[in-house]
């Protein structure tokens, strides 16, 4: 057996352990495995008002965390075995670009790989030389209709070309620089016709990969009303069925590029369907990522835990009875969600792991 081979092998069995942490943590309700990545909400500001974000809407609660207590919590996890990825995201993290740049600086300086998602209207030739030049690893930037006018009605007049002279920028930066630039797609009515051309888009444009995620129909998690324009409605589920089993076919001749799994393509028709009744494998929100928001508080979706990290110390606030009791309460929670933000533990995705190491 060659040294590739025995490394491959060596990878996958790691994966498959740490995945089998993941799942024994979820059904003891104790962490026996520190997350995977840690998720700065820089701020709930945004300069855009997308018809299916309600983050803006948010009131300030007081002064947003400053970069000191952020690089004190990263110098914290850096020792934190697992944890390997910081996300910087918003609102639109980029409303504070002097600390988003310093913080991408000195997360890449402790090892960590350094991830930005981004409306891409503050990216310019300066913004991202700056960015690669601090050492992000990789940058998702949204679009959400393969036409103008559909991802304009979307996100705001002009985004859509904003969007693609952000990405032609990004990419002739990864000539000399190894940055990875990816799109990001929010499912919904207005654009699931689009899809597949979008996937298109994507392949000429020469992003890396392509990231699916379905609506929310309210992303602070308080109200959820099936009857929104953003639902896909019944007499237009036989035609999201249709684009699906295309892109599922794309996957099949591709599969690295389009970032979600088949399992994840297939159940996009039932979320639709099945509304308040779906429900995809097991939440792992609370295991596998920790999520801090502006103000320093650890936030999973609208559950808490009621834990300031502001001059806590980080490890014992993972590991805490406060932090068990939300746990608890994610295991019991009924709403539909497809959130790429929180893994899901599946039989299938195990098996994947096994067989392909994806």
């Amino acid at each position: 057996m060659v040294g590739s081979e025995r490394m491959d092998i060596r990878d996958k069995i790691e994966k498959v352990e740490s995945y089998l942490r993941f799942y024994f943590s979820y059904i003891l309700n104790h962490p026996l495995i520190y997350p995977k990545e840690v998720n700065f909400q820089m701020t709930n500001r945004c300069n855009l008002r997308c018809k299916m974000c309600n983050i803006w809407k948010l009131p300030r609660r007081g002064r947003e965390l400053s970069v000191k207590e952020m690089k004190r919590i990263l110098d914290e996890v850096r020792n934190w075995e697992n944890t390997k990825y910081v996300s910087f995201v918003g609102g639109e993290a980029l409303i504070r670009m002097k600390d988003t740049l310093e913080l991408i600086k000195y997360a890449n300086s402790l090892g960590f790989h350094t991830n930005l998602v981004s409306n891409a209207t503050l990216l310019n030739e300066t913004t991202c030389r700056k960015l690669v030049k601090a050492g992000l690893e990789r940058i998702a930037l949204s679009l959400d209709g393969a036409k103008r006018e559909t991802h304009d009605f979307i996100r705001g007049r002009g985004n859509f070309d904003q969007v693609l002279k952000a990405v032609k920028i990004l990419i002739r930066q990864k000539k000399e620089h190894n940055i990875k630039v990816d799109f990001t797609t929010v499912v919904m009515s207005y654009n699931f016709k689009e899809l597949v051309d979008l996937y298109f888009l994507a392949k000429e444009i020469g992003v890396d990969q392509w990231f699916l995620q379905a609506v929310v129909l309210d992303n602070t998690f308080r109200n959820f009303d099936y009857n929104s324009p953003l639902w896909i409605k019944e007499e237009e589920q036989k035609e999201l069925r249709s684009v699906i089993d295309e892109l599922i076919h794309l996957k099949l001749r591709d599969r690295k590029f389009i970032y979600n799994s088949i399992e994840y393509l297939r159940a996009l028709p039932k979320y639709f369907e099945l509304k308040g009744n779906f429900k995809l494998g097991k939440c792992m929100a609370g295991y596998f990522t920790l999520n801090i928001d502006p103000y320093g508080n650890i936030s999973i979706c609208n559950f808490g835990p009621n834990i300031n990290l502001i001059g806590k110390n980080v490890t014992e606030a993972w590991k805490s009875k406060e932090f068990k009791r939300t746990r608890v309460l994610i295991k019991r929670c009924k709403t539909p969600c497809m959130m790429l933000c929180y893994q899901r533990f599946s039989l299938p995705e195990l098996m994947r792991l096994l067989l392909k190491g994806e």
